[in-house]
């Protein structure tokens, strides 16, 4: 039995560190219970998103997203930013941050990434952009598929 409460406050803990951790900066997740459609399918053909006056181009390859497979995200029309990374994380089940850091060149931001698997049979991911810390209020929403 101590054994066993033990583990289960290492597992509390580990978990109250993870979810503290500086990528989380203390800021709970709110999950959604259920998966409505997507104005745009990344598994299929880029998306576009308004952001100041501009449209912001997503890809990401290879076509359809897999879990645990690298994949290749592409940010066209996007003004420069010194700084830019991407958090990418789970929308119906939250598994920590993936940080994305971005390459610049001929005007398209790429990064390259992979998706967590979880239990979910399709996850709903958001890919949140920043500068530095500074959220730049832009992210788009896609799902993978398990």
């Amino acid at each position: 039995m101590k054994k066993f409460l033990l583990l289960f406050a290492l597992i509390v803990l580990s978990g109250l560190y993870f979810y503290l951790s500086n990528d989380n900066k203390g800021k709970k997740r709110e999950l959604i219970s259920e998966l409505t459609p997507l104005k745009c399918d990344l598994n299929k053909t880029s998306c576009e998103v308004d952001f100041k006056g501009n449209k912001i181009t997503f890809d990401i390859n290879p076509k359809p997203l897999k879990v645990l497979e690298e994949s290749k995200v592409s940010i066209k029309n996007l003004p420069k930013y010194n700084n830019l990374n991407a958090r990418l994380y789970g929308l119906n089940m939250y598994m920590g941050d993936i940080i994305a850091e971005f390459d610049y060149k001929d005007g398209i931001y790429s990064a390259d990434i992979v998706f967590s698997s979880c239990i979910e049979s399709t996850m709903r991911y958001r890919f949140e952009l920043f500068d530095g810390d500074e959220s730049l209020d832009l992210y788009i929403d896609f799902d993978v598929e398990r």
